[in-house]
């Protein structure tokens, strides 16, 4: 009996070993799914990672340019003050003109020193909008008054400047201040 129930014993524990018993084939499926886990959270953290390098070189770049326009721009204010004197500058150029055109060594010295403090904002990235004659732009000019004129055909045009403007490198500065030409109304004539 003792030989019988070895063998029995036997060939139980021989099946037992020959078929997986349900948490041995769980084990496998379990692995397979917490690698595919484990593989979607790689893929995550991966994807968060490169967001966030990306993030942080746009951050750079605008960081940077932020810094350039506050280089470039800097001297605004100080450039606007500046305008003031140009003005008084060519007011005095205007009025000597009109009142003392005989006296030609002040107006010429007048405009030497116009000519120099040009050339002085040229060296610091300012440059005169051209304005007279130019088509109405309201980026660069400010209309004052329009009127109509008999020289001037085309309506939208600039037919004077009264204030110079500036622009400093690609942003206007001060616009120019003028007088835009408007189309002349139609008078019909009743008979």
């Amino acid at each position: 009996m003792d030989n019988d129930e070895s063998i029995t014993n036997t060939e139980t524990a021989g099946a037992e070993g020959a078929q997986p018993t349900p948490a041995e084939t769980e084990a496998p499926c379990d692995l397979s799914q917490e690698i595919q886990s484990l593989e979607a959270q790689l893929d995550e953290m991966k994807d968060k990672y490169l967001r966030s390098l990306a993030e942080m070189e746009n951050l750079k770049k605008r960081l940077h340019r932020e810094r350039d326009n506050i280089v470039k721009y800097s001297t605004e204010s100080l450039l606007k003050d500046f305008l003031r004197i140009f003005d008084a500058i060519e007011k005095s150029i205007q009025m000597a003109v009109e009142l003392h055109p005989e006296d030609s060594k002040f107006i010429d010295g007048n405009r030497m020193v116009e000519k120099l403090f040009l050339e002085t904002l040229k060296r610091h990235n300012v440059e005169p909008i051209e304005a007279k004659g130019m088509p109405f732009d309201p980026q660069y000019h400010e209309a004052m008054l329009h009127v109509e004129r008999d020289d001037v055909l085309i309506p939208g045009l600039v037919v004077d400047e009264l204030e110079k403007g500036f622009m400093l490198h690609d942003r206007v500065l001060r616009p120019s201040r003028v007088t835009v030409s408007k189309a002349k109304e139609k008078t019909t004539k009743e008979e």
